[in-house]
């Protein structure tokens, strides 16, 4: 299992962009300009004097489209009030007064290096209770921002999302570690039937597991956190359709109570609490 080097993240919004200028010389000895009924001339009528009939520097003819890319942010300290996401120095819209344990859908930015300000619900970015440098956002690419940790020790973390298409009855899911005061755990796969198997290996507090392609349907997921090869916390997650897309973060709530909080494509979340019956 791969372990992506953690960085603080903050997405400041450039949004600036450049016009193109066009120019004619304006000498068309042949074409000499229009005569009016008054008899001076008008200037408008020389076709090799009018920038708007030359497309070539018209710049209203350039239609190049803007390079995109996407990026939504999730909000998992558990004792943090609810934030707005500032970008460029306000409010970055769509990501405002996110909640504990909420996600935002994907939002379309222009491509380019941002960065952001974690501040609570309705105050002003010299309140940021986070603040880090910036990320390049590269077009056409997807990412998941996390603030992470309770509020004293508040983090962040820069997930790149792979938002192919899964292969046929496939669904692809990855773990990430945002527990607070679990140490390093051990993920097993129990099956109904056949032996359990270790699909995640010593993940630490804040690492990001690789990519993993598993058939759809429920899944019994142990957490070891003792390396004795037998889970000392169970979930039982409900049936998983294929195609899905997840970001499946291992949680604890104000109460310090440990459950899973699953991250959909459209930024809706689900909380899957522990079995007591296993």
């Amino acid at each position: 299992m791969k372990t992506l080097k953690l960085t603080p993240i903050l997405f400041g919004l450039l949004l600036g962009s450049a016009g193109l200028a066009g120019c004619d010389d304006g000498s068309s000895p042949d074409l000499p300009d229009a005569v009016t009924d008054d008899g001076t001339q008008d200037p408008g009528s020389d076709p090799g004097t009018d920038p708007g009939t030359d497309p070539g520097t018209d710049p209203g003819t350039d239609t190049t489209a803007p390079q995109k890319a996407q990026v939504r942010f999730i909000h998992l300290s558990p004792n943090a009030p609810a934030v707005d996401i500032f970008a460029g120095g306000s409010a970055l819209a769509g990501a405002d007064d996110l909640s504990f344990p909420n996600s935002s859908g994907y939002l379309e930015v222009p491509a380019g290096t941002y960065e952001i300000g974690i501040v609570p619900a309705g105050g002003t970015i010299e309140q940021a209770v986070l603040t880090v440098p910036g990320l390049l956002l590269e077009e056409s690419k997807a990412y998941t921002g996390v603030a992470y940790d309770r509020v004293a020790s508040l983090k962040a973390l820069a997930l790149e999302d792979d938002l192919t298409t899964p292969m046929m009855g496939k669904l692809r899911v990855r773990a990430i570690h945002a527990a607070p005061d679990v140490g390093s755990v051990d993920i097993w796969n129990i099956p109904a039937e056949g032996s359990p198997a270790k699909i995640y290996d010593d993940v630490p507090f804040g690492a990001v597991g690789e990519y993993l392609e598993l058939p759809a349907g429920a899944y019994t997921l142990g957490f070891d956190v003792d390396e004795d090869a037998v889970p000392d916390v169970i979930f039982q997650t409900p049936s998983l359709p294929e195609g899905l897309i997840i970001n499946l973060f291992a949680v604890q709530d104000g109460e310090d109570a440990l459950f899973l909080n699953a991250q959909f494509q459209d930024g809706t979340t689900a909380r899957i609490d522990p079995n007591p019956s296993m």
